[in-house]
Protein backbone atom coordinates (compact mmCIF):
# COMPACT_ATOMS: atom_id res chain seq x y z
CA UNK A 1 0.00 0.00 0.00
CA UNK A 2 1.60 3.11 -1.04
CA UNK A 3 0.63 6.39 0.55
CA UNK A 4 1.01 9.51 -1.19
CA UNK A 5 4.78 11.93 0.58
CA UNK A 6 3.67 14.56 -1.21
CA UNK A 7 0.26 15.24 0.66
CA UNK A 8 -0.40 19.29 1.30
CA UNK A 9 2.31 20.43 -0.85
CA UNK A 10 0.02 21.74 -3.51
CA UNK A 11 -1.25 25.20 -3.74
CA UNK A 12 -5.21 25.92 -4.87
CA UNK A 13 -4.96 27.36 -8.52
CA UNK A 14 -5.80 30.64 -8.87
CA UNK A 15 -7.27 30.70 -5.13
CA UNK A 16 -8.20 34.39 -5.10
CA UNK A 17 -10.00 33.95 -8.28
CA UNK A 18 -12.85 31.46 -6.50
CA UNK A 19 -15.80 32.46 -5.33
CA UNK A 20 -18.69 30.37 -3.44
CA UNK A 21 -21.23 28.43 -5.69
CA UNK A 22 -24.01 28.65 -3.00
CA UNK A 23 -26.36 26.90 -5.46
CA UNK A 24 -23.70 24.26 -5.05
CA UNK A 25 -23.61 23.83 -1.38
CA UNK A 26 -27.53 24.19 -1.21
CA UNK A 27 -27.97 21.38 -3.15
CA UNK A 28 -25.93 18.80 -2.30
CA UNK A 29 -26.28 19.55 1.55
CA UNK A 30 -29.91 19.48 0.99
CA UNK A 31 -29.80 15.78 -0.67
CA UNK A 32 -27.39 14.71 2.19
CA UNK A 33 -29.51 16.21 4.81
CA UNK A 34 -33.06 14.51 3.14
CA UNK A 35 -31.12 11.27 2.93
CA UNK A 36 -31.23 10.83 6.56
CA UNK A 37 -34.68 10.00 6.40
CA UNK A 38 -33.67 6.30 5.50
CA UNK A 39 -33.11 5.94 8.91
CA UNK A 40 -37.01 6.52 9.60
CA UNK A 41 -38.17 3.01 8.74
CA UNK A 42 -41.46 4.20 7.82
CA UNK A 43 -40.06 5.12 4.24
CA UNK A 44 -38.42 1.86 3.74
CA UNK A 45 -39.52 -0.64 1.29
CA UNK A 46 -38.26 -3.81 -0.77
CA UNK A 47 -38.83 -1.89 -3.86
CA UNK A 48 -37.57 0.88 -2.66
CA UNK A 49 -34.32 -0.94 -1.75
CA UNK A 50 -34.13 -2.70 -5.57
CA UNK A 51 -34.53 0.41 -7.18
CA UNK A 52 -32.01 1.95 -5.50
CA UNK A 53 -29.59 -0.47 -6.55
CA UNK A 54 -31.31 -0.55 -10.16
CA UNK A 55 -30.35 3.42 -10.60
CA UNK A 56 -26.74 2.31 -8.89
CA UNK A 57 -25.89 0.82 -11.77
CA UNK A 58 -28.14 2.60 -14.05
CA UNK A 59 -26.49 6.04 -12.98
CA UNK A 60 -23.00 5.48 -11.86
CA UNK A 61 -21.91 2.46 -13.99
CA UNK A 62 -23.76 3.45 -17.43
CA UNK A 63 -23.67 7.02 -16.78
CA UNK A 64 -20.65 7.99 -14.94
CA UNK A 65 -18.25 5.26 -15.65
CA UNK A 66 -18.96 3.94 -19.07
CA UNK A 67 -20.82 7.36 -20.92
CA UNK A 68 -19.47 10.53 -19.43
CA UNK A 69 -15.93 8.35 -18.75
CA UNK A 70 -14.83 6.23 -21.06
CA UNK A 71 -16.83 7.11 -24.16
CA UNK A 72 -17.74 11.06 -24.17
CA UNK A 73 -13.75 12.03 -22.51
CA UNK A 74 -11.56 9.20 -23.51
CA UNK A 75 -13.37 7.90 -26.74
CA UNK A 76 -12.61 4.71 -25.84
CA UNK A 77 -14.88 3.12 -28.11
CA UNK A 78 -17.77 4.10 -30.53
CA UNK A 79 -21.55 3.21 -30.20
CA UNK A 80 -24.56 4.54 -32.34
CA UNK A 81 -25.90 7.86 -31.44
CA UNK A 82 -28.96 6.67 -29.93
CA UNK A 83 -27.02 4.74 -27.79
CA UNK A 84 -24.42 7.65 -26.74
CA UNK A 85 -27.80 9.78 -26.21
CA UNK A 86 -29.14 7.21 -23.98
CA UNK A 87 -25.83 6.63 -22.32
CA UNK A 88 -25.83 10.38 -21.35
CA UNK A 89 -29.15 10.65 -20.12
CA UNK A 90 -28.15 8.27 -17.59
CA UNK A 91 -25.14 10.08 -16.74
CA UNK A 92 -27.42 13.17 -15.96
CA UNK A 93 -29.52 11.02 -13.49
CA UNK A 94 -25.99 11.00 -11.69
CA UNK A 95 -26.40 14.55 -10.77
CA UNK A 96 -22.35 15.22 -11.45
CA UNK A 97 -22.85 18.24 -14.02
CA UNK A 98 -23.92 18.24 -17.54
CA UNK A 99 -21.78 16.32 -19.47
CA UNK A 100 -19.92 18.92 -21.58
CA UNK A 101 -18.73 20.70 -17.90
CA UNK A 102 -18.11 17.08 -16.49
CA UNK A 103 -15.63 15.84 -19.80
CA UNK A 104 -13.69 19.22 -19.45
CA UNK A 105 -13.27 18.92 -16.12
CA UNK A 106 -11.67 15.87 -16.88
CA UNK A 107 -9.77 16.48 -19.74
CA UNK A 108 -8.15 19.03 -17.03
CA UNK A 109 -7.71 17.07 -14.67
CA UNK A 110 -5.61 14.41 -16.94
CA UNK A 111 -3.49 17.27 -18.50
CA UNK A 112 -2.41 18.61 -15.40
CA UNK A 113 -2.87 15.76 -12.75
CA UNK A 114 -1.47 16.68 -9.54
CA UNK A 115 -0.13 20.27 -10.41
CA UNK A 116 -1.84 23.44 -9.93
CA UNK A 117 -4.70 23.48 -12.56
CA UNK A 118 -5.73 20.14 -11.37
CA UNK A 119 -9.22 20.79 -10.29
CA UNK A 120 -8.89 18.36 -7.83
CA UNK A 121 -5.90 16.87 -6.72
CA UNK A 122 -5.50 15.91 -3.36
CA UNK A 123 -2.16 17.15 -2.99
CA UNK A 124 -4.25 20.18 -1.43
CA UNK A 125 -6.30 17.92 1.08
CA UNK A 126 -7.93 14.81 1.30
CA UNK A 127 -11.74 16.54 1.57
CA UNK A 128 -10.79 19.13 -1.47
CA UNK A 129 -9.85 16.40 -3.88
CA UNK A 130 -12.94 14.47 -2.52
CA UNK A 131 -15.68 17.15 -2.34
CA UNK A 132 -14.30 20.57 -1.53
CA UNK A 133 -13.69 21.90 -5.43
CA UNK A 134 -17.17 21.41 -6.24
CA UNK A 135 -18.80 23.89 -3.96
CA UNK A 136 -15.72 27.05 -5.25
CA UNK A 137 -15.90 27.86 -9.39
CA UNK A 138 -13.24 26.76 -11.36
CA UNK A 139 -11.29 29.50 -13.21
CA UNK A 140 -11.63 29.13 -16.76
CA UNK A 141 -13.98 26.12 -16.62
CA UNK A 142 -16.72 27.32 -14.72
CA UNK A 143 -19.40 29.66 -17.64
CA UNK A 144 -20.14 27.45 -20.77
CA UNK A 145 -18.30 29.50 -22.80
CA UNK A 146 -15.31 29.01 -20.50
CA UNK A 147 -14.99 25.04 -20.48
CA UNK A 148 -17.13 24.41 -24.20
CA UNK A 149 -13.84 25.01 -25.63
CA UNK A 150 -12.65 21.92 -23.73
CA UNK A 151 -15.02 19.35 -24.94
CA UNK A 152 -15.44 20.88 -28.88
CA UNK A 153 -16.55 17.54 -29.66
CA UNK A 154 -19.45 17.45 -27.53
CA UNK A 155 -20.26 21.30 -28.22
CA UNK A 156 -21.23 20.28 -32.06
CA UNK A 157 -23.84 18.47 -31.06
CA UNK A 158 -27.20 20.22 -30.19
CA UNK A 159 -28.42 17.09 -27.94
CA UNK A 160 -25.46 16.78 -25.91
CA UNK A 161 -25.49 20.81 -25.17
CA UNK A 162 -29.58 20.10 -24.30
CA UNK A 163 -28.06 17.75 -21.80
CA UNK A 164 -25.45 19.90 -20.25
CA UNK A 165 -27.72 23.13 -20.09
CA UNK A 166 -30.74 21.39 -18.56
CA UNK A 167 -29.18 18.33 -16.65
CA UNK A 168 -30.55 19.76 -13.40
CA UNK A 169 -34.07 19.79 -14.30
CA UNK A 170 -33.46 16.51 -16.12
CA UNK A 171 -32.69 15.24 -12.88
CA UNK A 172 -35.87 16.94 -11.11
CA UNK A 173 -37.96 15.49 -13.34
CA UNK A 174 -36.96 12.48 -13.36
CA UNK A 175 -37.21 12.68 -9.49
CA UNK A 176 -40.85 13.62 -9.90
CA UNK A 177 -41.38 10.44 -12.25
CA UNK A 178 -39.97 8.04 -9.29
CA UNK A 179 -42.03 9.43 -6.89
CA UNK A 180 -45.42 9.07 -9.54
CA UNK A 181 -44.61 5.62 -10.24
CA UNK A 182 -44.03 4.79 -6.14
CA UNK A 183 -47.50 6.19 -5.63
CA UNK A 184 -48.98 4.37 -8.67
CA UNK A 185 -47.40 1.21 -7.76
CA UNK A 186 -48.48 1.35 -4.19
CA UNK A 187 -48.77 4.70 -2.63
CA UNK A 188 -44.84 4.43 -1.98
CA UNK A 189 -43.73 7.67 -3.65
CA UNK A 190 -41.91 9.01 -0.63
CA UNK A 191 -40.21 5.46 -0.12
CA UNK A 192 -38.86 5.57 -3.82
CA UNK A 193 -38.04 8.78 -3.45
CA UNK A 194 -35.62 8.62 -0.42
CA UNK A 195 -34.28 5.35 -1.66
CA UNK A 196 -34.37 5.30 -5.24
CA UNK A 197 -32.89 8.61 -5.71
CA UNK A 198 -31.51 10.50 -2.49
CA UNK A 199 -30.21 7.72 -0.58
CA UNK A 200 -28.65 6.11 -4.22
CA UNK A 201 -27.81 10.11 -5.26
CA UNK A 202 -25.63 10.27 -2.21
CA UNK A 203 -23.87 6.70 -2.26
CA UNK A 204 -22.89 7.22 -6.03
CA UNK A 205 -21.53 10.89 -5.39
CA UNK A 206 -19.09 9.45 -2.45
CA UNK A 207 -18.20 6.21 -4.89
CA UNK A 208 -17.27 7.95 -7.68
CA UNK A 209 -15.62 11.38 -5.43
CA UNK A 210 -13.19 8.69 -4.15
CA UNK A 211 -11.92 8.10 -7.66
CA UNK A 212 -10.48 11.91 -7.55
CA UNK A 213 -9.34 11.45 -4.04
CA UNK A 214 -8.39 8.35 -2.82
CA UNK A 215 -7.47 6.88 -6.18
CA UNK A 216 -4.10 9.50 -5.76
CA UNK A 217 -3.06 8.81 -2.45
CA UNK A 218 -3.51 5.17 -0.99
CA UNK A 219 -3.09 2.16 -3.72
CA UNK A 220 -0.28 0.27 -5.51
CA UNK A 221 1.07 1.62 -9.08
CA UNK A 222 1.55 -0.45 -11.62
CA UNK A 223 3.09 2.24 -13.66
CA UNK A 224 5.47 5.00 -13.18
CA UNK A 225 3.31 8.07 -14.69
CA UNK A 226 4.12 12.08 -13.42
CA UNK A 227 1.44 12.60 -11.35
CA UNK A 228 0.16 10.85 -7.85
CA UNK A 229 -2.32 7.95 -9.30
CA UNK A 230 -2.61 5.08 -8.05
CA UNK A 231 -4.61 1.68 -8.62
CA UNK A 232 -7.78 0.55 -5.70
CA UNK A 233 -9.27 -2.83 -5.83
CA UNK A 234 -12.41 -0.95 -3.12
CA UNK A 235 -12.61 2.19 -5.28
CA UNK A 236 -12.64 -0.04 -8.07
CA UNK A 237 -15.12 -2.33 -6.31
CA UNK A 238 -17.95 0.57 -5.58
CA UNK A 239 -17.06 2.58 -8.67
CA UNK A 240 -17.45 -0.16 -11.90
CA UNK A 241 -13.80 -0.61 -12.17
CA UNK A 242 -12.34 3.30 -12.14
CA UNK A 243 -10.44 2.63 -9.08
CA UNK A 244 -7.46 1.18 -11.37
CA UNK A 245 -6.91 4.40 -11.96
CA UNK A 246 -3.48 4.35 -12.26
CA UNK A 247 -3.42 2.09 -15.34
CA UNK A 248 -5.77 4.36 -16.58
CA UNK A 249 -3.83 7.46 -16.67
CA UNK A 250 -0.88 5.61 -18.31
CA UNK A 251 -2.98 4.81 -20.88
CA UNK A 252 -6.14 7.04 -21.17
CA UNK A 253 -7.67 5.94 -24.31
CA UNK A 254 -7.99 2.00 -23.52
CA UNK A 255 -10.96 0.95 -22.93
CA UNK A 256 -10.29 -1.42 -20.01
CA UNK A 257 -8.82 0.07 -16.87
CA UNK A 258 -7.74 -3.59 -15.56
CA UNK A 259 -5.27 -4.94 -16.63
CA UNK A 260 -3.98 -8.01 -14.48
CA UNK A 261 -6.03 -11.07 -13.91
CA UNK A 262 -7.26 -9.25 -10.26
CA UNK A 263 -8.06 -5.94 -11.33
CA UNK A 264 -11.98 -6.61 -12.19
CA UNK A 265 -13.57 -3.89 -14.55
CA UNK A 266 -17.15 -4.69 -15.08
CA UNK A 267 -17.68 -1.72 -17.02
CA UNK A 268 -14.62 -3.06 -19.58
CA UNK A 269 -17.03 -6.45 -19.83
CA UNK A 270 -20.08 -4.48 -20.43
CA UNK A 271 -18.16 -2.66 -23.02
CA UNK A 272 -16.80 -5.98 -24.60
CA UNK A 273 -20.49 -6.87 -24.41
CA UNK A 274 -21.67 -4.53 -26.45
CA UNK A 275 -18.93 -4.77 -28.91
CA UNK A 276 -20.45 -8.62 -29.22
CA UNK A 277 -24.23 -7.83 -30.10
CA UNK A 278 -23.33 -4.95 -32.13
CA UNK A 279 -23.85 -1.82 -30.05
CA UNK A 280 -20.00 -0.83 -29.85
CA UNK A 281 -17.23 -1.15 -32.59
CA UNK A 282 -13.53 0.17 -32.54
CA UNK A 283 -13.06 -0.44 -29.04
CA UNK A 284 -9.26 0.25 -28.02
CA UNK A 285 -7.46 -2.31 -26.38
CA UNK A 286 -4.57 -1.59 -23.56
CA UNK A 287 -1.15 -0.04 -25.87
CA UNK A 288 1.14 -2.91 -25.77
CA UNK A 289 3.72 -0.33 -25.65
CA UNK A 290 2.12 1.11 -22.87
CA UNK A 291 1.78 -2.01 -20.85
CA UNK A 292 5.85 -2.91 -21.81
CA UNK A 293 6.59 -0.06 -18.93
CA UNK A 294 4.86 -1.51 -16.65
CA UNK A 295 6.96 -1.66 -13.28
CA UNK A 296 5.97 -4.86 -12.50
CA UNK A 297 6.88 -7.85 -14.28
CA UNK A 298 3.61 -9.61 -14.83
CA UNK A 299 3.68 -8.96 -18.64
CA UNK A 300 3.35 -11.58 -21.47
CA UNK A 301 6.42 -12.09 -23.63
CA UNK A 302 5.50 -9.46 -26.38
CA UNK A 303 5.24 -7.02 -23.87
CA UNK A 304 9.05 -7.89 -22.37
CA UNK A 305 10.53 -7.46 -25.98
CA UNK A 306 9.03 -4.03 -26.52
CA UNK A 307 10.42 -3.17 -22.89
CA UNK A 308 13.79 -4.34 -24.09
CA UNK A 309 13.54 -2.37 -27.08
CA UNK A 310 12.77 0.54 -25.39
CA UNK A 311 15.88 -0.10 -22.83
CA UNK A 312 17.95 -0.49 -26.20
CA UNK A 313 16.72 3.17 -27.53
CA UNK A 314 17.01 4.97 -24.25
CA UNK A 315 13.94 5.60 -23.31
CA UNK A 316 12.73 6.69 -20.32
CA UNK A 317 10.63 5.29 -17.83
CA UNK A 318 8.24 7.75 -16.78
CA UNK A 319 5.53 8.16 -18.79
CA UNK A 320 3.65 11.96 -19.19
CA UNK A 321 0.65 11.47 -19.02
CA UNK A 322 -2.03 13.66 -21.48
CA UNK A 323 -5.71 14.07 -22.81
CA UNK A 324 -6.18 12.09 -25.76
CA UNK A 325 -9.62 11.76 -26.81
CA UNK A 326 -9.28 10.89 -30.54
CA UNK A 327 -12.80 12.12 -32.05
CA UNK A 328 -13.84 10.30 -35.14
CA UNK A 329 -14.29 12.46 -38.07
CA UNK A 330 -16.41 12.76 -41.43
CA UNK A 331 -14.07 12.58 -45.06
CA UNK A 332 -15.78 12.37 -48.43
CA UNK A 333 -15.94 9.18 -50.08
CA UNK A 334 -13.11 9.06 -52.93
CA UNK A 335 -13.72 6.97 -56.13
CA UNK A 336 -10.87 5.20 -56.49
CA UNK A 337 -7.94 3.92 -54.53
CA UNK A 338 -5.75 6.39 -55.93
CA UNK A 339 -7.38 9.17 -54.99
CA UNK A 340 -7.51 7.84 -51.62
CA UNK A 341 -4.11 7.80 -51.41
CA UNK A 342 -3.77 11.63 -52.72
CA UNK A 343 -6.31 12.59 -50.22
CA UNK A 344 -4.07 10.72 -47.68
CA UNK A 345 -1.06 12.29 -48.80
CA UNK A 346 -2.81 15.66 -48.50
CA UNK A 347 -3.89 15.50 -44.83
CA UNK A 348 -0.72 14.05 -43.78
CA UNK A 349 1.12 16.99 -44.93
CA UNK A 350 -1.20 19.15 -43.37
CA UNK A 351 -0.74 17.30 -40.00
CA UNK A 352 2.83 17.53 -40.50
CA UNK A 353 3.06 21.16 -40.97
CA UNK A 354 0.83 22.31 -37.75
CA UNK A 355 3.21 20.14 -36.16
CA UNK A 356 6.04 21.66 -37.20
CA UNK A 357 4.09 24.93 -36.01
CA UNK A 358 3.22 23.55 -32.51
CA UNK A 359 6.98 22.48 -31.93
CA UNK A 360 8.27 26.03 -32.74
CA UNK A 361 5.70 27.28 -29.83
CA UNK A 362 6.91 23.90 -27.71
CA UNK A 363 10.41 25.16 -28.32
CA UNK A 364 9.72 28.83 -27.64
CA UNK A 365 8.46 27.84 -24.26
CA UNK A 366 11.55 25.84 -23.23
CA UNK A 367 14.41 28.61 -24.16
CA UNK A 368 12.05 30.13 -21.16
CA UNK A 369 12.58 27.63 -18.97
CA UNK A 370 16.07 27.12 -19.49
CA UNK A 371 16.88 30.73 -18.59
CA UNK A 372 14.67 29.94 -15.64
CA UNK A 373 12.42 32.63 -16.77
CA UNK A 374 9.15 31.07 -16.00
CA UNK A 375 8.71 31.75 -12.12
CA UNK A 376 10.69 35.36 -12.85
CA UNK A 377 8.71 36.10 -15.58
CA UNK A 378 6.59 39.58 -15.20
CA UNK A 379 2.94 39.52 -16.20
CA UNK A 380 3.47 40.19 -19.81
CA UNK A 381 5.85 37.32 -20.62
CA UNK A 382 3.47 34.81 -18.30
CA UNK A 383 0.51 36.57 -20.62
CA UNK A 384 2.85 35.55 -23.79
CA UNK A 385 3.64 31.94 -22.84
CA UNK A 386 -0.04 31.51 -21.77
CA UNK A 387 -1.08 32.64 -25.58
CA UNK A 388 1.57 30.60 -26.62
CA UNK A 389 0.46 27.61 -24.99
CA UNK A 390 -3.13 28.26 -26.50
CA UNK A 391 -1.73 28.85 -29.81
CA UNK A 392 0.82 25.39 -29.68
CA UNK A 393 -2.16 23.70 -28.26
CA UNK A 394 -4.39 24.82 -31.33
CA UNK A 395 -1.67 23.63 -33.83
CA UNK A 396 -1.33 20.30 -32.09
CA UNK A 397 -5.09 19.88 -32.39
CA UNK A 398 -4.65 20.61 -36.35
CA UNK A 399 -2.60 17.74 -36.49
CA UNK A 400 -4.60 15.17 -34.58
CA UNK A 401 -7.01 16.16 -36.43
CA UNK A 402 -5.38 16.07 -40.12
CA UNK A 403 -3.83 12.78 -38.95
CA UNK A 404 -7.15 10.97 -38.41
CA UNK A 405 -8.43 12.06 -41.96
CA UNK A 406 -5.49 10.67 -43.41
CA UNK A 407 -6.05 7.54 -42.00
CA UNK A 408 -9.64 7.64 -42.85
CA UNK A 409 -8.77 8.10 -46.36
CA UNK A 410 -6.09 5.66 -45.79
CA UNK A 411 -9.23 2.83 -44.79
CA UNK A 412 -10.91 3.91 -47.97
CA UNK A 413 -7.97 3.11 -50.44
CA UNK A 414 -7.82 -0.45 -48.15
CA UNK A 415 -11.53 -1.47 -49.39
CA UNK A 416 -10.45 -0.51 -52.70
CA UNK A 417 -7.61 -2.51 -52.57
CA UNK A 418 -9.46 -5.63 -51.19
CA UNK A 419 -12.29 -5.04 -53.91
CA UNK A 420 -10.23 -4.83 -56.50
CA UNK A 421 -10.66 -6.66 -59.84
CA UNK A 422 -7.33 -8.90 -60.83
CA UNK A 423 -6.39 -6.40 -63.36
CA UNK A 424 -6.10 -3.18 -61.13
CA UNK A 425 -5.43 -5.08 -57.78
CA UNK A 426 -1.64 -5.15 -57.91
CA UNK A 427 -1.72 -1.04 -58.44
CA UNK A 428 -4.76 -0.74 -55.43
CA UNK A 429 -2.61 -2.73 -53.17
CA UNK A 430 0.34 -0.47 -53.75
CA UNK A 431 -2.08 2.61 -53.13
CA UNK A 432 -3.64 1.37 -49.73
CA UNK A 433 -0.31 0.44 -48.27
CA UNK A 434 1.20 3.86 -49.58
CA UNK A 435 -1.55 5.62 -47.91
CA UNK A 436 -1.11 3.54 -44.56
CA UNK A 437 2.22 4.27 -43.76
CA UNK A 438 1.61 8.08 -44.25
CA UNK A 439 -1.54 8.21 -42.39
CA UNK A 440 1.05 6.15 -39.66
CA UNK A 441 3.60 8.58 -39.84
CA UNK A 442 1.50 11.62 -39.90
CA UNK A 443 -0.04 10.11 -36.46
CA UNK A 444 2.98 9.49 -34.90
CA UNK A 445 4.37 12.89 -35.98
CA UNK A 446 1.13 14.54 -34.31
CA UNK A 447 1.84 12.59 -31.26
CA UNK A 448 5.73 13.68 -30.81
CA UNK A 449 4.12 17.24 -31.00
CA UNK A 450 1.56 16.16 -28.12
CA UNK A 451 4.09 14.99 -26.22
CA UNK A 452 6.58 17.92 -26.89
CA UNK A 453 3.60 20.50 -25.98
CA UNK A 454 2.66 18.89 -22.97
CA UNK A 455 5.97 18.90 -21.78
CA UNK A 456 7.33 22.46 -22.89
CA UNK A 457 4.09 23.95 -21.60
CA UNK A 458 3.01 21.87 -18.12
CA UNK A 459 2.47 24.25 -15.54
CA UNK A 460 2.70 27.35 -17.65
CA UNK A 461 -0.75 29.42 -17.57
CA UNK A 462 -4.18 28.31 -18.06
CA UNK A 463 -4.71 24.35 -19.10
CA UNK A 464 -5.55 24.28 -22.10
CA UNK A 465 -6.84 20.97 -23.72
CA UNK A 466 -6.71 19.34 -27.34
CA UNK A 467 -10.06 17.42 -28.22
CA UNK A 468 -8.26 16.92 -31.52
CA UNK A 469 -10.72 19.26 -33.59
Amino acid sequence: MVSNPKQGRLAIHRKSERRVQWGTVFIIGFIHLAALLAFDSSYFSKSGLILAVILYFTAGMLGVTLCFHRLLTHRSFLTYKWVEYFLTFCGVLALQSGPMQWVAQHRIHHKEADDEPDPHSPLVTFMWAHMGWLFVTTPGCQEYEEYCRFAKDLDRDPVQRFFDTYFFQVWLAFAGLVYLAGELYGGLGASWVVWGVLVRQVILWHATWFVNSATHMWGYRNYDTDEESTNSWWVALVSFGEGWHNNHHADQRSAAHGQRWFEIDITYWLIRLMGFVGLAWKINEPSRRVVARRIDIMVDEDALLLADERAREGVAAKLQTQTDPTVPVEVPQMLSAAEAYEAAEKAAREAKESAETALRYAAEALKHRQKGAVEKADQAVKDLLEKGKDLGMAAVEQAKYAAAQASEFSAQASRFAAEAKERASESARHFAEQSRAIAQEAGDVASSAAEEIAEAFKGIGRPVITSSI
